[in-house]
């Protein structure tokens, strides 16, 4: 299967059977309605690459998952960034009837200071996420324990 490429303003969009990957800046430029027409029943968008949304990026993103969702498309967000989960948490329309499937978090490793942003998966940590638990993670770099960089009851507030 041939993935189709699109550059929408800052925003480089991936459609590839029934996956959508965003990546780049959602913005003003990134009219994303169109894309609602390009799936079938079901599609999962992979947000992974998303590293800036602005609040025009918001409403956008609100248009287009309504549009979706008046289609009934069943949604699935995976890998969403960071940015996204902020705009997620701070404005319910912006993750709409979606199913989380995982999420980067930020981590800082306690033996070596490393900064990095994870991917958690939602299933595999559901119990500790609904107690607004982030479970700590092994170090890429030195194997030290990373733990949670931000405050749980405010990052995770998206989950609900």
């Amino acid at each position: 299967m041939t993935a189709a490429i699109q550059t929408i303003g800052r925003l480089t969009v991936k459609v590839e059977g029934e996956v959508i990957s965003l990546s780049g800046e959602i913005d003003d430029q990134a009219t994303l309605a169109t894309l609602a027409d390009r799936v079938g029943p079901a599609v999962t968008v992979d947000l992974g690459g998303v590293r800036f949304i602005n609040s025009v990026g918001v409403r956008e993103w609100i248009v287009f998952l309504a549009a979706l969702a008046e289609r009934d498309v069943a949604v699935t967000l995976r890998n969403c960034s960071e940015a996204m989960v902020h705009q997620m948490s701070m404005v319910v329309e912006a993750r709409g009837s979606t199913a989380i499937e995982s999420f980067h978090a930020p981590f800082l490793c306690d033996d070596c200071a490393a900064e990095r942003s994870l991917v958690l998966d939602v299933a595999a940590n559901q119990a500790e996420l609904r107690a607004r638990r982030v479970p700590t993670q092994k170090c890429p770099d030195c194997g030290g324990t990373m733990r949670f960089d931000d405050f749980p009851n405010r990052y995770l507030l998206f989950l609900d």
